[in-house]
């Protein structure tokens, strides 16, 4: 029905600025299906209408509020004084600390787990926020959007800052609203929570699956969906991130370094590193080193 196109961030996002864009639909006019090369994160305030991919139509209405990653085809149409606002960004080119974000469940459901699943899971997971949380992230957002229009001084560190604020009190609302266990994606997203909070060790599939509350099937499946990796092979995988940035720090040796992370033999976790980053810890340490 739709011509596709595809949104470059280049056509959105300054050179030499923070990858960070703030949109007002009001209202949101019908678009074709398109992809783009950068997030959005999606928040309506009224009216209502037909969100749509290639295989499935959502409605969606006042409060609603979702991830939509570049490579998913999407449009909207059939609209009734929809408005919205979009805010573009990029995560990857932002450089933003992580700090404890990734041991949020609710961050990882609404920014991983979800956007991943959605057409399996037909919507039914997204983040319905009330009238006192729409007007609180609508000032957030506002917030943003004047920093970055003035562009005052140190109006980037602002910027980030506020965006941090912004995923920090979605992802809490997420959370306050799905602890009852009995969203499939949430506990997929307590389960990378549970991999994070466990980086110091080795975790069992057994483990993962007492969290998931799925089957080990199931489990398999949606996380090769989400990450394109077992559940396990992801873990490790995190954990040698942590050690890459132990290795950086410099104050440790490898071998405190593996045990630090759970790796009872310094040998196994040397292989371990091979495999993964294509280089020895000591290969790694010296060629990221500041001396």
């Amino acid at each position: 029905m739709y011509e596709k196109h595809h949104l470059m961030g280049k056509d959105f996002f300054n050179i030499n600025e923070i990858p960070l864009q703030i949109l007002y639909r009001e209202p949101q006019p019908e678009y074709p299906i398109h992809t783009h090369d950068f997030s959005e994160l999606v928040l309506v305030l009224n009216g209502h209408g037909t969100h749509f991919t290639r295989k499935n139509n959502f409605q969606v209405g006042r409060g609603d509020l979702f991830v939509i990653n570049g490579d998913l085809a999407h449009g909207y149409r059939d609209l009734e004084n929809l408005h919205l606002i979009n805010i573009l960004f990029d995560l990857s080119k932002m450089d933003l600390p992580h700090y404890d974000i990734a041991r949020s469940p609710g961050f990882h459901t609404l920014f991983t787990v979800e956007p991943l699943l959605r057409e399996d899971s037909r919507f039914s997971s997204r983040l319905k926020l009330d009238s006192i949380q729409i007007d609180y992230i609508r000032e957030l957002v506002d917030r943003i959007e004047t920093e970055l229009r003035e562009k005052k001084e140190s109006y980037r560190y602002m910027s980030a800052s506020l965006f941090m604020q912004l995923i920090t009190s979605i992802s809490r609302f997420y959370s306050e609203i799905s602890h009852s266990g009995d969203s499939n994606l949430y506990n997929l997203g307590e389960t990378i929570s549970f991999m994070e909070h466990n980086l110091d060790r080795t975790v069992s599939i057994k483990e993962l699956l007492e969290v998931s509350h799925m089957s080990e099937s199931s489990l398999l499946r949606a996380f090769k969906k989400i990450t394109g990796i077992s559940p396990l092979n992801y873990h490790l995988r995190k954990r040698i991130e942590k050690a890459c940035s132990l290795l950086v720090d410099g104050s440790m040796s490898v071998t405190m370094i593996a045990y630090d992370m759970g790796f009872n033999d310094s040998n196994y976790f040397s292989r371990q590193f091979k495999k993964i980053k294509g280089e020895t810890p000591v290969e790694y340490r010296k060629r990221n080193s500041w001396s």
